[in-house]
């Protein structure tokens, strides 16, 4: 049951035509973070870190209202 709330809950990119060809493929339980590679027109993208540092250098999970 898990692995199917997970599987659902992934975010993709396959249907953005804006997006690499190789970065359609990204499953991820993050937050998928694009940007644009300007020498080929198109975006690339990679699955957002899990956890971030806090300032005591502890790892914490991002901020539920992080506008990155």
């Amino acid at each position: 049951m898990l692995l199917l709330l997970a599987l659902c809950a992934c975010a993709h990119v396959t249907q953005d035509q804006t997006v690499c060809p190789e970065s359609r493929d990204v499953r991820c339980l993050t937050r998928t973070v694009c940007s644009m590679d300007a020498s080929r027109g198109c975006r690339v993208c990679r699955c957002e870190s899990a956890s971030v540092e806090g300032p005591d250098g502890k790892p914490q999970p991002p901020p539920a209202n992080d506008p990155r």
